[in-house]
């Protein structure tokens, strides 16, 4: 099955920090990915060749900004400009009870990202202000990460046959490692609809709360709330450059996000929609952001 993600604050009406994010995935059936790869994911702890494996193959692209997009100038209480595109190999394990995911990824931050031409050739299209800023954005790095997951899956509720919708509660535990971001997160989903046994959410990009990519074609709707906390150690759109000196601000440790939004699954496509509030990542932050997520998926 595909996935196309696209998470933009234009959806929640502002335009800045993380403004854009754009993914397309590939995921397997089960034990039905290129062997290669699921040779490599059978490295991992806790995926085993016996298990139910499933293999995903992600290419993205993310955009970050100040507030201020219509000032040249470096704005040193802001956030950086960068823009970071990235190739991911993603490899889950699930049962009835629990999903474990790792997920290998190599990308590159940078002027060479397209990060500014991007922007603006998207803003000219829907009439918004040109981002004037780019000069002052993070300088070419490569970036490798490692990040693992892991859900806990509740027998749902049930309710009376007249009513015919169930409830349940998904608690989830995450961690990335490598030069882009470092952090431990945990965090829970409680939905509420019809179909829960058969999906786990929306897929997000990452940094977020643990959600799913696959989903085996059956019908289902819901609607989820959820909460996640990370702790984070580093956090290089925040940091600067981890190689030179460039524009960076004062990171907070902690940071929360609070998730709403809606799911629909029918036998070839689902359509999900987030609605993201975040706390604020660093100390020269004047407010939370808020941002949506909207993904469509294809099974065949």
């Amino acid at each position: 099955m595909w996935n196309v993600l696209i998470e933009n604050d234009l959806f929640t009406g502002t335009d800045r920090h993380y403004t854009s994010g754009v993914a397309l995935n590939y995921v397997s059936g089960v034990n039905d990915g290129p062997k290669r790869l699921e040779n490599l994911g059978v490295r991992f702890p806790g995926i085993d060749r016996d298990d139910n494996i499933h293999v995903a193959v992600s290419l993205g692209h993310e955009i970050y900004t100040p507030t201020d997009i219509r000032s040249p100038e470096l704005l040193p209480d802001d956030r950086p400009y960068a823009a970071h595109a990235y190739l991911a190999a993603g490899f889950s394990t699930a049962n009835h009870k629990e999903i474990e995911t790792w997920r290998i990824a190599v990308g590159i931050v940078g002027p060479n990202a397209k990060g500014e031409r991007i922007q603006n050739t998207v803003h000219k299209a829907v009439g918004s202000d040109d981002a004037l800023g780019w000069q002052h954005q993070l300088d070419d790095e490569w970036l490798f990460s490692v990040a693992y997951e892991k859900k806990w899956l509740n027998r749902a509720w049930h309710s009376p046959d007249a009513w015919a919708v169930e409830m349940d509660f998904i608690p989830a535990i995450s961690g990335a490692l490598g030069t882009p971001h470092t952090y431990v997160g945990l965090g829970g989903m409680l939905r509420f609809g019809q179909g829960l046994r058969d999906d786990q959410g929306p897929p997000k990009i990452r940094p977020s709360l643990p959600l799913s990519q696959y989903y085996d074609g059956s019908n289902a709707w819901y609607f989820f709330l959820g909460l996640e906390g990370r702790y984070v150690a580093h956090n290089l759109f925040l940091d600067g450059n981890n190689f030179v000196d460039s524009h960076a601000v004062d990171r907070n440790d902690f940071v929360a996000d609070l998730q709403a939004g809606f799911v629909w699954n029918t036998r070839h496509f689902r359509l999900g929609y987030t609605y993201v509030i975040r706390s604020r990542e660093f100390v020269q932050q004047d407010d939370k952001d808020v941002y949506g997520s909207l993904t469509l998926s294809l099974h065949f």
